[in-house]
């Protein structure tokens, strides 16, 4: 039988995303006389959809016609990918002016300022690198910038320190105790204020960041005009990862598709320069009778070698998840880190020599040098349990996902090669492929059986790849309207044989699991790939819901009126029991956003119980209300709720960073289509 999916006829009111990036603002227009330091996004482009609360608004399908309905699809059926250009784009051209004040801010009403009381930067940034950085700035923009005021040394300091601490919240790759504003690269200064003014939980500080980054971007590519030595320049390739990491997920197609295609340069430098491999680096160890002066230069020679050592897995970790959330192949590879692990979190942290050498003679080690890497731990996986005392075993188990990702990629594509080619009916692929996915899932749950206590994000990540492995993340979008409606209706096909499998009730577990986690996530920590991930797992549930609301439609027209007894009696709802033994025991409710147990275990392993997400009523709600994933607009309202969850302070939507804004937006469409396709 034909598949029952037609979207021309199915969706007759509402615009199917065509591609997660369309949801995203062209750019960041900033338009004339506003606030010190309170951009607002100008109307000049407007976005392609309305950003106001659904509640606010009436019914979208009421009013509209197959014709228009048809019209707005052939208009996403046009409207491409990636970004486009347009001819009145180019750099700093949607900046008019930048009035960097801090007059019009109130500092204390940042809700990561104090930064961290576990952490003190001695240095303090002075006039003169302020105004360096200002020189730096003005002759960057030129005259197409007008710049009016600029902020003082004491409040770039705060933004600078900022930077620095947030960056420690996750994997630490700058170090705090020997950063010294007088010496470093004027660059890398505008870099760390970006960075601080996207991370500082004020909306208009932190669009203020993306106007800088871009002032980064610029000045970088012209000091290595001016000078090629610096791309061998530690703080040069500093500064250029970080303004990566403010652009990929910013929130807007233009910055994030260059900073996309901006990864390569980095990582050719850093591989030319020899930092992948472990002969780049020497084992430096403190001795007790070190004079001060020896023990001072061992430590900054560390520091260095320490430094290049999380840049290059801090590159790889960014790679990775720039690979799952734009659908591309990965730049780097697991098999050529042979860099060794970077230390132990106390050691790096030292505030001085003395305390790096306490640090470093009270840890245990083995009788000799351990150079575990990445390479070495996708080898052997038992290694991640036996890694040397002094290396970081947080760190260390958070780069080893990110290879095992890479790993997982890889078995999507060969996957999808053996789906669209004829190894699906050649039993031997398809029991490697079975094999390959179990090896790959058995390594995800011993990383978790390593640490249970996993910081959320990281939990989050190695949910989402267990999501991975079972379901097709391609076809998910592609089935959602990516690219368009011929290719929908093909991955209908594909992804109805999966709905009714048990690789798709595990994917709807973890991506509950993803949810789960997603809510754990510390207050405005959810704002890179992990937001993104949050998105694809409530899509994998909504897809799922999705194809068997379609085959009860389709059972209840052929069922005779006898069925009507028991209209909910359906595979997916009772597990293949009669409808008099449902009536008799009814099934369990599955929170695929709770924790384990034997219920939920049946659920994945023979369909017993009724899939379930919770709404919750406020943020302390621990249990919040079940809804069934076959109401899509709650499954899409759950995966909302868990973006907006991590901005408490956040009073009106348009508070929230543009990513989540953007995805906000696209959830809200899909969740008005109709339960029925």
């Amino acid at each position: 039988m034909a598949p029952e999916f037609d979207l021309t006829q199915s969706l007759p009111s509402v615009q199917v995303p065509y591609d997660l990036l369309d949801f995203m603002n062209q750019s960041d227009y900033l338009i004339e006389n506003v606030d010190i330091l309170d951009f607002d996004l100008g109307l000049d482009n407007p976005p392609l959809f309305d950003t106001s609360d659904p509640r606010d608004v009436a019914d979208p399908n009421a009013g509209e016609t197959q014709e228009s309905s048809n019209s707005r699809f052939e208009i996403f059926k046009r409207t491409p990918w990636f970004w486009n250009p347009s001819s009145n784009q180019s750099t700093f051209s949607e900046h008019v002016q930048m009035p960097l004040d801090e007059n019009g801010v109130n500092v204390a009403s940042s809700p990561h300022w104090p930064y961290s009381i576990e952490l003190c930067i001695q240095d303090k940034l002075d006039q003169e690198a302020r105004d360096r950085i200002f020189q730096l700035v003005t002759r960057t923009v030129g005259t197409k910038v007008s710049i009016p005021s600029f902020p003082s040394a004491h409040f770039l300091d705060i933004l600078v320190k900022n930077g620095i601490a947030k960056k420690i919240e996750t994997d630490a790759w700058i170090h705090p105790h020997t950063f010294c504003a007088s010496k470093t690269r004027t660059e890398l200064l505008i870099a760390l204020v970006a960075a601080g003014c996207v991370c500082f939980g004020i909306m208009s500080v932190g669009k203020t960041g993306g106007m800088l980054q871009e002032i980064t971007r610029v000045a970088l590519n012209n000091l290595a005009e001016s000078d090629n030595s610096v791309l061998r320049d530690l703080q040069y390739l500093q500064a250029y990862m970080i303004w990566l990491d403010v652009g990929i997920f910013c929130g807007y197609k233009r910055k994030m598709e260059i900073a996309e295609s901006d990864l390569q340069p980095l990582c050719t430098a850093l591989r030319k320069a020899g930092a992948f491999n472990v002969s780049f680096y020497t084992r430096i160890t403190p001795n007790a009778n070190d004079s001060d002066a020896v023990l001072e230069q061992k430590w900054r020679e560390w520091v260095k070698q320490e430094s290049y050592k999380r840049l290059v897995y801090h590159l790889f970790q960014h790679d990775i998840f720039v690979t799952f959330a734009m659908s591309r192949n990965p730049i780097t590879s697991y098999s050529e880190l042979s860099v060794p692990l970077p230390a132990a979190r106390n050691i790096w942290l030292a505030e001085s020599p003395s305390s790096w050498r306490a640090a470093h003679l009270a840890t245990l080690r083995g009788p000799g040098p351990i150079h575990n890497s990445l390479k070495a731990l996708l080898t052997k996986p038992d290694r991640i349990s036996l890694l040397s005392g002094d290396a970081d075993q947080t760190l260390s188990l958070s780069i080893f996902v990110a290879g095992i990702a890479a790993l997982v990629w890889d078995h999507r594509k060969q996957v999808s090669i053996t789906e669209d080619g004829t190894g699906e009916d050649d039993p031997k692929t398809h029991l490697w492929i079975q094999s390959r996915r179990q090896d790959l899932y058995q390594m995800l749950q011993n990383a978790q059986a390593i640490n249970p206590s996993l910081p959320a994000v990281q939990a989050l990540f190695v949910e989402f790849l267990m999501m991975n492995l079972h379901v097709s993340l391609e076809d998910v979008q592609r089935f959602a309207g990516k690219f368009g409606e011929d290719e929908a209706q093909r991955s209908h096909v594909s992804l109805e044989r999966w709905s009714k499998q048990r690789q798709a009730r595990t994917a709807i577990w973890h991506a509950g699991q993803t949810l789960r986690a997603a809510r754990n996530v510390p207050p405005y920590q959810l704002r890179g790939f992990d937001s993104i991930a949050t998105y694809y797992a409530t899509l994998t549930i909504w897809t799922y819901g999705v194809l068997h609301c379609n085959s009860r439609k389709r059972q209840s027209l052929l069922s005779d009126t006898t069925a009507t007894i028991a209209p909910d009696d359906d595979a997916f709802d009772n597990g293949g029991c009669s409808s008099m033994q449902m009536l008799d025991h009814p099934p369990p409710e599955i929170h695929l956003d709770g924790p384990s147990s034997q219920d939920t275990i049946a659920f994945v392993a023979y369909n017993r119980g009724r899939a379930v997400l919770r709404l919750l009523d406020h943020p302390l709600d621990p249990v919040g209300k079940s809804n069934d994933i076959l109401d899509l607009r709650q499954v899409m309202a759950v995966g909302i709720q868990a973006l907006e969850g991590n901005y408490p302070d956040s009073d009106k939507v348009e508070d929230l960073p543009p990513l989540i804004l953007s995805l906000r937006k696209l959830m809200q469409d899909l969740g008005s289509l109709p339960s029925q396709l």
